[in-house]
Protein backbone atom coordinates (compact mmCIF):
# COMPACT_ATOMS: atom_id res chain seq x y z
CA UNK A 1 0.00 0.00 0.00
CA UNK A 2 1.21 3.54 -0.73
CA UNK A 3 0.10 6.84 0.79
CA UNK A 4 -1.16 8.27 -2.51
CA UNK A 5 -2.41 5.31 -4.53
CA UNK A 6 -3.85 2.89 -1.94
CA UNK A 7 -2.53 -0.23 -3.66
CA UNK A 8 -3.95 -3.51 -2.37
CA UNK A 9 -2.11 -5.74 0.08
CA UNK A 10 -3.07 -9.47 0.16
CA UNK A 11 -4.56 -10.53 3.49
CA UNK A 12 -2.46 -12.80 5.66
CA UNK A 13 -3.07 -16.49 4.85
CA UNK A 14 -5.11 -15.80 1.68
CA UNK A 15 -4.77 -18.30 -1.16
CA UNK A 16 -5.70 -15.88 -3.95
CA UNK A 17 -2.93 -13.38 -3.18
CA UNK A 18 -2.17 -13.07 -6.89
CA UNK A 19 -5.48 -11.35 -7.68
CA UNK A 20 -4.90 -8.09 -5.77
CA UNK A 21 -1.31 -8.00 -7.03
CA UNK A 22 -2.49 -8.34 -10.63
CA UNK A 23 -4.93 -5.49 -10.05
CA UNK A 24 -2.04 -3.42 -8.69
CA UNK A 25 0.05 -4.12 -11.79
CA UNK A 26 -2.88 -3.09 -13.99
CA UNK A 27 -3.16 0.23 -12.14
CA UNK A 28 0.56 0.99 -12.59
CA UNK A 29 -0.08 1.59 -16.29
CA UNK A 30 -2.27 4.55 -15.39
CA UNK A 31 -0.71 5.71 -12.14
CA UNK A 32 2.91 5.91 -13.37
CA UNK A 33 3.65 8.47 -16.07
CA UNK A 34 5.38 7.25 -19.25
CA UNK A 35 8.31 9.42 -20.39
CA UNK A 36 9.87 9.21 -23.84
CA UNK A 37 10.39 11.35 -26.95
CA UNK A 38 7.21 12.32 -28.78
CA UNK A 39 8.06 10.21 -31.84
CA UNK A 40 7.92 7.04 -29.71
CA UNK A 41 4.44 7.73 -28.29
CA UNK A 42 2.81 5.16 -30.57
CA UNK A 43 4.97 2.45 -29.01
CA UNK A 44 2.86 2.65 -25.84
CA UNK A 45 -0.73 1.49 -25.24
CA UNK A 46 -3.04 4.45 -24.63
CA UNK A 47 -4.98 2.88 -21.78
CA UNK A 48 -7.76 4.98 -20.31
CA UNK A 49 -6.20 7.35 -17.78
CA UNK A 50 -2.59 6.58 -18.76
CA UNK A 51 -0.25 9.61 -18.88
CA UNK A 52 2.56 10.29 -21.37
CA UNK A 53 5.18 13.11 -21.16
CA UNK A 54 7.15 13.86 -24.34
CA UNK A 55 10.65 14.63 -23.03
CA UNK A 56 11.75 16.48 -26.18
CA UNK A 57 8.72 18.76 -26.65
CA UNK A 58 7.21 18.96 -23.18
CA UNK A 59 3.80 17.90 -24.55
CA UNK A 60 1.56 16.06 -22.05
CA UNK A 61 -0.95 13.39 -23.23
CA UNK A 62 -3.63 11.21 -21.59
CA UNK A 63 -4.93 7.91 -22.95
CA UNK A 64 -8.62 7.44 -23.73
CA UNK A 65 -8.49 3.68 -24.26
CA UNK A 66 -7.57 3.88 -27.94
CA UNK A 67 -5.44 6.97 -28.63
CA UNK A 68 -3.41 9.67 -26.91
CA UNK A 69 -5.07 13.07 -26.41
CA UNK A 70 -2.86 16.11 -25.76
CA UNK A 71 -3.69 17.96 -22.55
CA UNK A 72 -1.07 20.71 -22.78
CA UNK A 73 2.63 21.47 -22.66
CA UNK A 74 4.91 21.81 -19.67
CA UNK A 75 5.96 25.46 -19.43
CA UNK A 76 3.04 26.81 -21.48
CA UNK A 77 0.04 28.76 -20.27
CA UNK A 78 -2.34 27.61 -22.97
CA UNK A 79 -1.56 30.50 -25.33
CA UNK A 80 1.85 29.25 -26.44
CA UNK A 81 3.78 31.65 -24.20
CA UNK A 82 6.59 30.18 -22.13
CA UNK A 83 6.30 30.44 -18.39
CA UNK A 84 9.13 31.62 -16.17
CA UNK A 85 12.20 29.44 -15.69
CA UNK A 86 11.16 28.80 -12.10
CA UNK A 87 8.09 26.89 -13.21
CA UNK A 88 7.63 23.50 -11.58
CA UNK A 89 7.76 21.74 -14.97
CA UNK A 90 11.29 22.90 -15.73
CA UNK A 91 12.47 22.08 -12.24
CA UNK A 92 11.06 18.58 -12.53
CA UNK A 93 12.91 18.02 -15.80
CA UNK A 94 16.16 19.26 -14.27
CA UNK A 95 15.82 16.96 -11.29
CA UNK A 96 15.20 14.09 -13.70
CA UNK A 97 18.56 14.73 -15.37
CA UNK A 98 17.59 16.56 -18.58
CA UNK A 99 19.39 19.59 -20.00
CA UNK A 100 16.70 22.19 -20.66
CA UNK A 101 16.82 24.82 -23.42
CA UNK A 102 14.70 27.95 -22.97
CA UNK A 103 14.76 30.17 -26.04
CA UNK A 104 13.11 33.50 -26.71
CA UNK A 105 11.35 32.10 -29.79
CA UNK A 106 10.62 28.64 -28.38
CA UNK A 107 6.98 28.11 -27.45
CA UNK A 108 8.04 25.87 -24.57
CA UNK A 109 11.21 24.62 -22.93
CA UNK A 110 12.97 21.87 -24.87
CA UNK A 111 14.91 19.00 -23.33
CA UNK A 112 18.14 17.26 -24.29
CA UNK A 113 18.78 13.83 -22.81
CA UNK A 114 22.52 13.59 -21.92
CA UNK A 115 22.31 9.83 -22.38
CA UNK A 116 21.53 10.30 -26.07
CA UNK A 117 24.34 12.61 -27.22
CA UNK A 118 28.02 13.36 -26.54
CA UNK A 119 27.34 17.10 -26.70
CA UNK A 120 24.12 17.80 -24.74
CA UNK A 121 25.08 21.30 -23.61
CA UNK A 122 26.30 22.38 -27.04
CA UNK A 123 23.15 20.90 -28.60
CA UNK A 124 21.07 22.99 -26.22
CA UNK A 125 23.13 26.12 -26.97
CA UNK A 126 22.67 25.56 -30.71
CA UNK A 127 18.91 25.26 -30.19
CA UNK A 128 18.73 28.39 -28.04
CA UNK A 129 20.90 30.41 -30.43
CA UNK A 130 18.68 29.42 -33.36
CA UNK A 131 15.66 30.72 -31.44
CA UNK A 132 16.73 34.23 -30.51
CA UNK A 133 19.00 33.48 -27.54
CA UNK A 134 18.11 32.36 -24.04
CA UNK A 135 19.12 29.94 -21.31
CA UNK A 136 20.55 26.46 -21.07
CA UNK A 137 19.68 24.99 -17.67
CA UNK A 138 21.88 22.24 -16.24
CA UNK A 139 20.33 19.38 -14.28
CA UNK A 140 21.27 17.89 -10.96
CA UNK A 141 24.15 15.45 -11.32
CA UNK A 142 27.02 15.12 -13.81
CA UNK A 143 26.57 15.94 -17.50
CA UNK A 144 29.34 14.57 -19.72
CA UNK A 145 30.34 16.71 -22.71
CA UNK A 146 33.04 15.93 -25.25
CA UNK A 147 33.95 19.61 -25.42
CA UNK A 148 34.60 22.32 -26.07
CA UNK A 149 31.39 24.18 -25.22
CA UNK A 150 31.17 27.26 -27.47
CA UNK A 151 28.62 29.88 -26.33
CA UNK A 152 26.83 32.28 -28.64
CA UNK A 153 25.95 35.87 -27.86
CA UNK A 154 22.90 36.40 -25.65
CA UNK A 155 23.08 32.91 -24.16
CA UNK A 156 23.38 31.67 -20.59
CA UNK A 157 24.47 28.39 -19.00
CA UNK A 158 22.95 28.08 -15.54
CA UNK A 159 23.26 25.28 -12.99
CA UNK A 160 21.59 24.53 -9.68
CA UNK A 161 24.80 25.12 -7.68
CA UNK A 162 28.45 24.10 -7.92
CA UNK A 163 27.93 20.98 -5.80
CA UNK A 164 24.71 19.99 -7.58
CA UNK A 165 25.26 20.63 -11.32
CA UNK A 166 28.56 19.37 -12.73
CA UNK A 167 29.88 19.41 -16.29
CA UNK A 168 32.59 16.83 -17.07
CA UNK A 169 34.70 17.41 -20.22
CA UNK A 170 35.70 13.99 -21.55
CA UNK A 171 38.10 14.88 -24.41
CA UNK A 172 41.50 15.39 -22.79
CA UNK A 173 42.68 17.78 -25.50
CA UNK A 174 39.53 19.91 -25.53
CA UNK A 175 39.00 23.20 -23.74
CA UNK A 176 36.02 23.42 -21.42
CA UNK A 177 34.25 26.63 -22.45
CA UNK A 178 35.74 28.27 -25.52
CA UNK A 179 34.99 31.81 -26.71
CA UNK A 180 36.27 31.75 -30.28
CA UNK A 181 33.45 32.66 -32.67
CA UNK A 182 34.53 34.78 -35.65
CA UNK A 183 32.15 37.61 -34.78
CA UNK A 184 33.20 37.63 -31.13
CA UNK A 185 30.86 36.82 -28.27
CA UNK A 186 28.82 39.36 -26.30
CA UNK A 187 26.52 39.14 -23.28
CA UNK A 188 27.05 35.60 -22.02
CA UNK A 189 26.34 34.42 -18.48
CA UNK A 190 27.77 31.38 -16.67
CA UNK A 191 26.62 30.54 -13.16
CA UNK A 192 26.04 27.80 -10.62
CA UNK A 193 27.98 24.75 -11.81
CA UNK A 194 31.28 22.91 -11.58
CA UNK A 195 33.40 22.60 -14.72
CA UNK A 196 35.49 19.44 -14.33
CA UNK A 197 38.42 18.49 -16.50
CA UNK A 198 39.64 14.98 -17.41
CA UNK A 199 42.22 15.01 -14.54
CA UNK A 200 44.70 12.10 -14.72
CA UNK A 201 48.45 12.49 -15.23
CA UNK A 202 48.52 14.05 -18.72
CA UNK A 203 47.97 17.65 -19.88
CA UNK A 204 44.43 18.81 -20.58
CA UNK A 205 42.82 21.72 -22.35
CA UNK A 206 41.97 25.01 -20.62
CA UNK A 207 38.82 25.29 -18.52
CA UNK A 208 37.76 28.72 -19.91
CA UNK A 209 39.59 30.16 -22.88
CA UNK A 210 39.22 33.39 -24.86
CA UNK A 211 40.61 32.88 -28.37
CA UNK A 212 40.33 34.20 -31.93
CA UNK A 213 38.07 37.21 -31.23
CA UNK A 214 37.05 39.51 -28.38
CA UNK A 215 34.61 38.64 -25.61
CA UNK A 216 32.48 41.45 -24.18
CA UNK A 217 30.12 41.66 -21.18
CA UNK A 218 30.73 38.15 -19.91
CA UNK A 219 29.10 37.64 -16.52
CA UNK A 220 30.29 34.74 -14.37
CA UNK A 221 28.58 34.04 -11.06
CA UNK A 222 29.85 31.08 -9.03
CA UNK A 223 31.91 28.42 -10.79
CA UNK A 224 34.11 25.62 -9.49
CA UNK A 225 37.00 24.11 -11.47
CA UNK A 226 38.47 20.66 -10.82
CA UNK A 227 40.80 18.30 -12.67
CA UNK A 228 42.50 20.63 -15.18
CA UNK A 229 46.22 20.09 -15.85
CA UNK A 230 46.58 23.47 -17.49
CA UNK A 231 45.37 27.01 -16.94
CA UNK A 232 41.77 27.36 -15.82
CA UNK A 233 41.30 30.82 -17.39
CA UNK A 234 43.33 31.94 -20.41
CA UNK A 235 43.21 34.98 -22.67
CA UNK A 236 45.21 34.33 -25.84
CA UNK A 237 47.52 36.90 -27.40
CA UNK A 238 45.70 39.44 -29.55
CA UNK A 239 42.35 38.81 -27.86
CA UNK A 240 40.64 41.30 -25.58
CA UNK A 241 37.94 40.49 -23.04
CA UNK A 242 36.03 43.69 -22.24
CA UNK A 243 33.87 44.50 -19.20
CA UNK A 244 33.85 40.92 -17.97
CA UNK A 245 32.65 40.31 -14.40
CA UNK A 246 33.44 37.23 -12.31
CA UNK A 247 31.90 36.92 -8.84
CA UNK A 248 33.41 33.80 -7.24
CA UNK A 249 35.77 31.25 -8.79
CA UNK A 250 37.06 28.25 -6.83
CA UNK A 251 39.82 25.93 -8.06
CA UNK A 252 40.69 22.48 -6.67
CA UNK A 253 43.22 19.89 -7.86
CA UNK A 254 44.34 21.79 -10.96
CA UNK A 255 48.01 21.77 -12.00
CA UNK A 256 49.26 24.68 -14.09
CA UNK A 257 52.87 24.28 -12.95
CA UNK A 258 54.53 24.67 -16.35
CA UNK A 259 52.06 27.26 -17.68
CA UNK A 260 52.15 31.03 -17.08
CA UNK A 261 49.50 30.65 -14.39
CA UNK A 262 46.07 29.37 -13.43
CA UNK A 263 44.77 32.72 -14.70
CA UNK A 264 46.60 33.95 -17.78
CA UNK A 265 46.10 37.28 -19.50
CA UNK A 266 48.55 36.89 -22.38
CA UNK A 267 47.10 39.67 -24.51
CA UNK A 268 48.24 43.29 -24.36
CA UNK A 269 44.71 44.78 -24.16
CA UNK A 270 41.26 44.29 -22.67
CA UNK A 271 39.86 46.89 -20.23
CA UNK A 272 37.63 46.76 -17.16
CA UNK A 273 37.70 43.10 -16.18
CA UNK A 274 36.69 42.42 -12.56
CA UNK A 275 36.98 39.44 -10.23
CA UNK A 276 35.34 39.29 -6.82
CA UNK A 277 36.87 36.28 -5.04
CA UNK A 278 39.37 33.82 -6.48
CA UNK A 279 40.06 30.85 -4.20
CA UNK A 280 42.79 28.60 -5.65
CA UNK A 281 44.03 25.31 -4.23
CA UNK A 282 46.20 23.84 -7.01
CA UNK A 283 48.12 20.57 -7.01
CA UNK A 284 51.68 19.76 -8.13
CA UNK A 285 51.08 16.04 -8.65
CA UNK A 286 51.44 16.18 -12.46
CA UNK A 287 54.12 18.82 -13.11
CA UNK A 288 55.99 18.63 -9.82
CA UNK A 289 56.13 22.45 -9.88
CA UNK A 290 54.53 25.31 -8.02
CA UNK A 291 51.61 26.94 -9.78
CA UNK A 292 51.60 30.67 -10.42
CA UNK A 293 48.05 31.78 -9.67
CA UNK A 294 47.50 35.06 -11.55
CA UNK A 295 49.64 36.10 -14.54
CA UNK A 296 49.02 39.25 -16.55
CA UNK A 297 50.86 40.70 -19.52
CA UNK A 298 48.28 43.30 -20.51
CA UNK A 299 44.77 44.64 -20.17
CA UNK A 300 43.11 45.78 -16.95
CA UNK A 301 42.14 43.41 -14.14
CA UNK A 302 40.75 44.14 -10.69
CA UNK A 303 40.60 41.37 -8.08
CA UNK A 304 38.96 42.08 -4.74
CA UNK A 305 40.19 39.00 -2.89
CA UNK A 306 42.76 36.40 -3.95
CA UNK A 307 43.20 33.51 -1.52
CA UNK A 308 45.24 30.38 -2.16
CA UNK A 309 46.66 27.20 -0.68
CA UNK A 310 47.91 23.88 -2.05
CA UNK A 311 50.90 24.27 -4.38
CA UNK A 312 50.32 27.98 -5.03
CA UNK A 313 53.69 29.57 -5.75
CA UNK A 314 53.80 33.14 -7.03
CA UNK A 315 50.42 34.68 -6.27
CA UNK A 316 50.58 37.57 -8.74
CA UNK A 317 52.99 37.93 -11.69
CA UNK A 318 52.71 41.17 -13.67
CA UNK A 319 54.68 41.92 -16.82
CA UNK A 320 54.74 44.46 -19.62
CA UNK A 321 51.94 47.07 -19.53
CA UNK A 322 49.16 45.28 -17.68
CA UNK A 323 47.21 47.32 -15.14
CA UNK A 324 46.39 45.47 -11.93
CA UNK A 325 44.52 46.23 -8.73
CA UNK A 326 44.29 43.64 -5.94
CA UNK A 327 42.54 44.06 -2.63
CA UNK A 328 43.67 41.35 -0.23
CA UNK A 329 46.19 38.66 -1.25
CA UNK A 330 46.02 35.74 1.20
CA UNK A 331 48.96 33.31 0.75
CA UNK A 332 48.70 29.94 2.53
CA UNK A 333 50.42 27.21 0.48
CA UNK A 334 50.79 23.74 1.97
CA UNK A 335 52.41 21.53 -0.71
CA UNK A 336 54.99 23.65 -2.56
CA UNK A 337 57.86 21.61 -4.10
CA UNK A 338 60.07 24.75 -4.00
CA UNK A 339 59.93 28.22 -2.49
CA UNK A 340 59.08 31.03 -4.94
CA UNK A 341 61.37 34.09 -5.21
CA UNK A 342 58.49 36.35 -4.15
CA UNK A 343 54.79 36.15 -3.41
CA UNK A 344 53.98 39.14 -5.64
CA UNK A 345 56.18 39.92 -8.67
CA UNK A 346 55.53 43.27 -10.35
CA UNK A 347 57.71 43.80 -13.41
CA UNK A 348 57.80 46.59 -15.96
CA UNK A 349 55.89 49.85 -16.35
CA UNK A 350 52.29 48.73 -15.89
CA UNK A 351 50.52 50.25 -12.91
CA UNK A 352 49.76 47.97 -9.97
CA UNK A 353 48.05 48.39 -6.60
CA UNK A 354 48.11 45.68 -3.91
CA UNK A 355 46.27 46.71 -0.75
CA UNK A 356 47.58 44.00 1.62
CA UNK A 357 49.41 40.68 1.60
CA UNK A 358 48.49 38.23 4.37
CA UNK A 359 50.94 35.37 4.87
CA UNK A 360 49.87 32.29 6.85
CA UNK A 361 52.08 29.37 5.74
CA UNK A 362 54.84 28.69 3.25
CA UNK A 363 58.28 30.11 2.48
CA UNK A 364 59.19 32.79 -0.04
CA UNK A 365 62.32 34.83 -0.66
CA UNK A 366 60.45 38.15 -0.61
CA UNK A 367 56.88 39.32 -0.30
CA UNK A 368 57.19 41.84 -3.15
CA UNK A 369 59.62 41.99 -6.04
CA UNK A 370 59.84 45.07 -8.25
CA UNK A 371 61.84 44.03 -11.26
CA UNK A 372 62.92 44.38 -14.85
CA UNK A 373 60.55 43.18 -17.55
CA UNK A 374 62.47 41.39 -20.29
CA UNK A 375 59.33 41.25 -22.43
CA UNK A 376 59.54 44.97 -23.27
CA UNK A 377 62.87 45.89 -21.68
CA UNK A 378 61.69 48.24 -18.94
CA UNK A 379 62.19 48.55 -15.22
CA UNK A 380 59.46 48.86 -12.56
CA UNK A 381 57.31 51.96 -12.22
CA UNK A 382 54.03 53.11 -10.69
CA UNK A 383 53.50 50.30 -8.19
CA UNK A 384 51.72 50.77 -4.86
CA UNK A 385 52.62 48.10 -2.29
CA UNK A 386 50.36 47.73 0.72
CA UNK A 387 51.28 46.45 4.18
CA UNK A 388 52.58 42.93 4.76
CA UNK A 389 50.80 40.97 7.51
CA UNK A 390 52.43 37.80 8.85
CA UNK A 391 49.81 35.63 10.52
CA UNK A 392 51.66 32.64 11.93
CA UNK A 393 54.88 30.89 12.83
CA UNK A 394 54.57 28.76 9.67
CA UNK A 395 54.99 31.87 7.52
CA UNK A 396 58.60 32.49 6.50
CA UNK A 397 60.23 35.18 4.37
CA UNK A 398 63.91 34.33 3.99
CA UNK A 399 65.22 37.69 2.71
CA UNK A 400 63.05 40.78 3.19
CA UNK A 401 59.62 42.22 2.51
CA UNK A 402 60.53 44.13 -0.67
CA UNK A 403 63.17 43.41 -3.26
CA UNK A 404 63.97 46.24 -5.67
CA UNK A 405 65.78 44.09 -8.21
CA UNK A 406 65.95 46.63 -11.03
CA UNK A 407 66.22 50.41 -11.25
CA UNK A 408 62.98 52.12 -12.17
CA UNK A 409 61.91 55.46 -13.51
CA UNK A 410 62.21 58.23 -10.87
CA UNK A 411 59.61 60.27 -12.75
CA UNK A 412 57.09 57.45 -12.14
CA UNK A 413 58.07 56.20 -8.66
CA UNK A 414 56.59 53.26 -6.80
CA UNK A 415 55.37 53.48 -3.19
CA UNK A 416 55.64 51.02 -0.30
CA UNK A 417 53.44 51.40 2.78
CA UNK A 418 56.12 50.27 5.23
CA UNK A 419 59.50 50.99 6.75
CA UNK A 420 62.74 51.58 4.80
CA UNK A 421 64.43 48.63 6.52
CA UNK A 422 61.86 46.34 4.86
CA UNK A 423 63.41 47.10 1.47
CA UNK A 424 66.43 45.41 -0.09
CA UNK A 425 68.02 46.92 -3.20
CA UNK A 426 69.69 44.16 -5.18
CA UNK A 427 70.41 46.02 -8.41
CA UNK A 428 73.66 47.90 -8.98
CA UNK A 429 72.45 51.03 -10.76
CA UNK A 430 72.70 53.39 -7.79
CA UNK A 431 70.09 55.36 -5.89
CA UNK A 432 67.51 56.55 -8.42
CA UNK A 433 64.62 57.39 -6.08
CA UNK A 434 62.28 55.10 -8.06
CA UNK A 435 60.82 53.53 -4.87
CA UNK A 436 59.68 55.44 -1.80
CA UNK A 437 58.96 53.86 1.59
CA UNK A 438 56.17 55.77 3.26
CA UNK A 439 56.97 54.54 6.76
CA UNK A 440 59.15 57.62 7.14
CA UNK A 441 57.07 59.85 4.89
CA UNK A 442 58.79 59.02 1.65
CA UNK A 443 62.35 57.73 2.11
CA UNK A 444 63.75 57.26 -1.39
CA UNK A 445 65.74 54.31 -2.77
Amino acid sequence: MTDNHQYETPAAGTLDWDEPLNRNFERIDTDVEIRDVDANRSNYVAKAGAKFLATDTGDVYIGDGGSWSQLGTIGADGTGDTTTVEGAGVESLLLDGFVVAIGRSLAAPQTIDPAGTDTPIQDALDLVAANGGGEVRLPAGVVEETGPIRPYEETQILGLGVEISKVAITDRTADGILFDRDAGVDRVKLDGFALNGPAGTQPTGVAIRHANRDTQDLQVGRLLFWGWNNAVYRVDEGVGPFQCRHDQLTIYECDAGDQDGLFEFRSWYGPANWFGTIAAYPSATVSGQNTTVFFSRGGTQTVDYLTMGGSAGVAVHQTWDSMLEFGNVHWEPTTNPTSPPAIVRLLGHGTAVVDTVKHVTGTAGYVYELGYDSYNGRGPARKVLGPYIELGAAADVTSNVVNLSAAGDPSAPSLYHGAPEDVSVTHSDGNTGCLRALGTAGTGF
